[in-house]
């Protein structure tokens, strides 16, 4: 059907059509590319309506639509001849133009017109804009697909720094304890060095220091050995007495509870079985507890140590009768980080129970607030036909 208007042709070189070719390429993003298209559809094609079919994980949908276009909004079609069929079902005249670069197909631009055909000149401007869209498509793909990367890269340094903060205080961590370790085996070597000429009075303090100096040693070489993924701790430990490790926390603890007059010790060791484990290791865990139950009791009180056996586990108990621990708190407490003492670090309790699960044994807290609390360790018993040999001792010098 003739509308009676005269349309004018437009040459396929005229400086209207670079300039449209150009404005493509300048495009920054889709809602431009749409702009450029319909001022071109407007200029260089009279009463013509432009959809741009693009291909994209092996669909094709409608991405843009300008120029003259009075039809409903169509139906989602994911084939460029389903929605050519549905033009032609209202009376527009269609042509298909290829959007394909290097032989690889980006889409179609479907040309049509109400009631009249395409004249050759518009179809020939159509395939010169459409692989300078096809270029553009590609671009802006890779473009999207850049710019995803980024923001991964992005996250993933994000998640990263706090990574590489960690390892970078793990290694000075590492560091620092490799020369306390040095530290400590210097304390080891003068306190031997004393023990050779110091009065009999002083030789109780002074192996009490040496022995501290090798747990120290111990515990560091523990830290030193954490950080290797293939370590394992150590389950061949001689058989030891905890009647005997608990005399040793008591002595390492005595300055710290020795001179408050208003804090009681008491001490009640019946036989129990021998257990198995390093005895720094176990010494650490009695150590906190004890110290835990002098620090809960900031205006005096009594701390009994209690030791007995039950069905072949040997039992340690330490008592205070301090503030006590909020029944909402008594789980908590073994939590890394988790602490109810004012200006505790909330470790303490989360190694001993570490340690103690590493040898097989349980770490439980019963208490009354007000009226103090009770730690026990269970740990299993060794039978005297698995015990073996003591390890070596430690050398003097750190390595």
């Amino acid at each position: 059907m003739n509308s009676g208007i005269a349309l004018q042709t437009v040459d396929p070189s005229s400086a209207g059509v670079l300039a449209v070719l150009h404005q493509i390429a300048d495009a920054t993003d889709t809602a431009g590319l749409a702009a450029v298209l319909h001022k071109a559809a407007i200029s260089l094609f009279p009463r013509v309506r432009i959809d741009l079919f693009v291909v994209a994980d092996s669909a094709e949908h409608v991405l843009i639509t300008c120029g003259e276009h009075d039809l409903p909004h169509p139906p989602a079609f994911h084939r460029g001849m389903s929605f050519v069929a549905w033009l032609n079902q209202h009376n527009y005249k269609t042509r298909i133009v290829p959007v394909s670069v290097a032989r690889q197909n980006q889409g179609q631009l479907i040309v049509s017109r109400p009631h009249e055909e395409i004249s050759q000149d518009i179809l020939v401007i159509a395939e010169q804009i459409a692989p300078v869209v096809g270029l553009w498509l590609i671009a802006h793909r890779h473009q999207v697909a850049l710019e995803q990367h980024e923001m991964q890269l992005l996250a993933t340094t994000e998640r990263l720094r706090p990574i590489e903060e960690m390892q970078l205080r793990v290694t000075l961590a590492a560091g620092a304890a490799h020369d306390i370790g040095n530290l400590f085996a210097s304390v080891l070597g003068h306190a031997q060095l004393l023990q050779q000429a110091a009065p009999l009075e002083l030789q109780n303090d002074l192996k009490t220091i040496e022995q501290a100096a090798r747990d120290g040693h111990h515990l560091l070489r523990r830290l030193l050995s954490a950080r290797n993924a293939s370590y394992m701790p150590e389950t061949t430990m001689a058989p030891v007495l905890l009647t005997e490790l608990v005399h040793d926390a008591l002595r390492l603890t005595q300055p710290w509870w020795g001179a408050r007059h208003s804090v009681t010790v008491k001490i009640a060791l019946t036989p129990v079985p021998p257990v198995r484990g390093h005895p720094a290791d176990l010494r650490e865990v009695l150590v906190n507890l004890i110290l835990n139950g002098v620090d809960a009791m900031p205006e005096g009180g009594t701390l009994t140590v209690r030791t007995y056996s039950v069905n072949e586990r040997a039992i340690v108990e330490i008592s205070d009768t301090g503030v006590g621990i909020a029944p909402a708190h008594q789980n908590a407490i073994f939590q890394p980080f988790v602490t109810t003492r004012k200006g505790g670090s909330g470790l303490g309790l989360s190694v001993s129970r570490a340690i103690i699960e590493r040898y097989g044994g349980t770490i439980s807290v019963s208490s009354i607030p007000g009226r103090g609390a009770t730690f026990s360790i269970s740990l299993p018993g060794v039978r005297s036909a698995d015990m073996l040999p003591e390890p070596p001792m430690l050398q003097r010098t750190a390595s």
